[in-house]
């Protein structure tokens, strides 16, 4: 079967995403692949809210759709790529595994670290106590790399 990889990208507003937003639409366009941006909207105590929980929910989503059409059009102009769009209801770490696992296509789950000691929770748990379960390699961007240096990995093709 010959089909496109996709490198999926978490959308979680931290300071590092561009890095790794950039990693993948460069690696996407270098190997003709393709991007898909997942936002998740996590519920923290539906129980709490449940007369509000329609309106936090819509909210939330909201915000999750503006987030990823920004993202979603600066890869566009980056590359000319059109990202899929995916947003998904529940606690982060099930729902990034739930979904790599829907979706064979994704070749790899691209993240970027946190500068300092702690890379970020993400980071911490899909590369580290979760990546024996995850289907494909986490692709982690350290800190402080360049654009320039992002972009010259990214387009190898050895």
């Amino acid at each position: 079967m010959n089909h496109r990889s996709k490198f999926l990208v978490i959308v979680d507003g931290t300071e590092e995403l561009g890095a790794a937003i950039r990693f993948a639409a460069k690696r996407a366009l270098s190997t003709k692949g393709r991007v898909v941006l997942l936002n998740i909207i996590e519920h923290s105590d539906p129980q709490q809210w449940q007369s509000v929980e329609d309106i936090i929910i819509q909210e939330a989503r909201n915000e999750a759709e503006e987030k990823l059409k920004k993202w979603s059009n600066i890869i566009n102009d980056m590359t000319g790529i059109v990202p899929e769009i995916v947003i998904k209801e529940g606690v982060a770490s099930e729902q990034i595994i739930s979904y790599l696992q829907e979706d064979e296509q994704i070749r790899f789950l691209v993240l970027a670290a946190a500068v300092g000691e702690n890379p970020g929770p993400l980071v911490s748990l899909l590369a580290g106590k979760k990546s024996g379960v995850l289907p494909v390699p986490v692709v982690v961007i350290p800190s402080g790399i360049t654009n320039d240096s992002i972009d010259d990995l990214a387009s190898r093709a050895d």
